[in-house]
């Protein structure tokens, strides 16, 4: 096994100077796949709960399919330590360079003029980056919004989020102990997680916050590694 897991080493560090040569004629996209890259996520998994940075995402889109043309209008990151919101907050609107459905307005309420002189999201990327460094991520069904994000960085920089993540909607699958789809608002109602400016990404982003940190007092102790609460999500998802 150890000579398996070297040679896989070995051929991602090739893979790694091929596209940084690849690259090194566009320093910005260079920077962008080092930030990718600056962190080992297994030892992120290793960390307990309490001495982990977590940054809890939300984004808000043209619609749902980032493979299908749509783009991200709002991101906002919500950072805690342990459990315990530091007050770090990154929130920016993102000009997606395309119109935005009315269909996607009646959701989140914004229109093309609120996004004309927001940075298109290759200019935002470095602070979104910056931000989330050395954190696993947090998200209410966060596989979209990693999604949208690894779509516009392979086309940047041939690079994805290498950090750990977990999905409160996952979590609160294995809160409950049986298997569904539950909104936002369904789990947030039942955490007595009260929701303010809904489909906003800082609003939904805080009310992730609050669910993360009750689900994760119920499931488990601040000693207890990242690395289980990604497990379990695996678990749950191989059920579903």
């Amino acid at each position: 096994m150890s000579i398996l897991l070297n040679k896989l080493h070995n051929k991602f560090a090739f893979l790694r100077r091929r596209i940084e040569k690849k690259l090194a004629h566009d320093g910005d996209a260079l920077k962008l796949f080092r930030a990718c890259h600056k962190h080992d996520p297994q030892q992120l998994r290793q960390q307990s709960i309490a001495s982990t940075r977590f940054v809890v995402i939300d984004t808000e889109t043209t619609g749902l399919h980032a493979y299908g043309g749509d783009e991200i209008i709002d991101i906002a990151m919500i950072e805690l330590q342990g459990l315990q919101a530091t007050g770090r907050v990154f929130q920016s609107y993102i000009n997606p360079q395309r119109p935005i459905p009315a269909a996607s307005t009646v959701f989140h309420h914004l229109t093309d003029k609120d996004v004309a002189n927001a940075p298109n999201l290759r200019e935002a990327m470095p602070k979104v980056l910056d931000f989330i460094d050395n954190a696993v991520l947090v998200g209410h069904h966060v596989s979209f919004d990693i999604r949208f994000i690894n779509k516009a960085l392979q086309q940047y920089c041939h690079a994805q989020l290498q950090s750990p993540w977990v999905d409160t909607m996952l979590l609160y699958l294995e809160h409950r102990g049986q298997i569904g789809h539950y909104t936002l608002e369904e789990v947030a109602r039942n955490c007595a997680v009260e929701i303010t400016h809904r489909h906003s990404a800082e609003g939904d982003a805080r009310a992730t916050a609050a669910i993360f940190a009750h689900l994760v007092t119920q499931l488990d102790s601040a000693q207890d590694t990242v690395n289980r609460l990604v497990k379990s999500q695996y678990e749950i998802r191989s059920r579903l």
